[in-house]
């Protein structure tokens, strides 16, 4: 039997090694080097230095990448969907429409991360420390940032219907036009959080502070509302009951 047909019949018999990394991709990550549009999906990366790196459009599913240190690495367009990312350094990274559904970014740090357009479907980011984050535009349905550290983060305009928010910290936050129906915002602080024009539709903010917040024209419909609400400005948002406010308006 010549190698040609040995490598054919192995090809054959070994098909669950087509999803694996790239031997080559892979070893010029290890070397140092930048890995545009490489095939690294399922590989193990835990603890790596790629801070800086250029990993634009990379393959990384299924990846392990927990410890790792991104930061300032470029991941926009990048697919990560199921990867480990928990405890990863990507502060000032760029993951700008990636692909992060189903990933764990638990007690990862994204301060002053760009993530806005990306695809976070049931990504899962508790404790993480995203302060001064952009997520502008995601897509997180049924996210989970709790006990997060969300800071002056930038959630304007995105999508993250029943997206879990538990005793984050949102002072600060702009969450202004996003779509949040369902969303849990149970025991968050949420002062001074701009929520003008976003779908509150059955979100649920018991126990929250929501000290000067901007509801403004907020869609609150079906909303438990948060006990602590001085200062916050509801004008024309439609109430619980289905009531347009003007509580606020006189300050506008």
């Amino acid at each position: 039997m010549t190698r040609t047909t040995i490598l054919a019949v192995l090809a054959v018999l070994l098909p669950a090694a087509a999803g694996a990394a790239d031997p080559t991709d892979l070893a010029k990550l290890r070397d140092g080097g930048d890995c545009v549009k490489c095939d690294l999906n399922d590989a193990d990366l835990s603890g790596l230095d790629l801070s800086g790196r250029n990993l634009g459009g990379a393959f990384l599913d299924g990846a392990r990448l927990s410890g790792a240190n991104l930061s300032g690495a470029n991941l926009a367009g990048a697919s990560l969907a199921e990867a480990d990312l928990s405890e990863a350094n990507l502060a000032g990274a760029s993951l700008i429409i990636a692909n992060l559904d189903g990933a764990t970014l638990e007690r990862a740090n994204l301060e002053g991360a760009d993530v806005h357009g990306s695809r976070m479907t049931e990504t899962r980011l508790t404790g993480v420390r995203a302060n001064g984050a952009s997520f502008r535009g995601a897509r997180m349905r049924a996210a989970i940032f709790v006990d997060a550290q969300l800071a002056g983060a930038i959630f304007r305009g995105a999508k993250g219907p029943a997206a879990d928010f538990g005793r984050a910290r949102l002072a600060g936050a702009n969450f202004r036009s996003a779509g949040l129906a369902g969303a849990d915002f149970r025991d968050t602080d949420l002062q001074d959080v701009n929520f003008t024009k976003a779908d509150l539709w059955k979100a649920d903010m018991s126990g929250a502070n929501a000290a000067g917040a901007n509801f403004t024209r907020a869609h609150l419909r079906i909303a438990q509302l948060p006990g602590e609400m001085a200062g916050a400005n509801l004008c024309r948002a439609t109430m619980p009951n289905g009531d347009a406010s003007l509580e606020g308006c006189g300050t506008n």
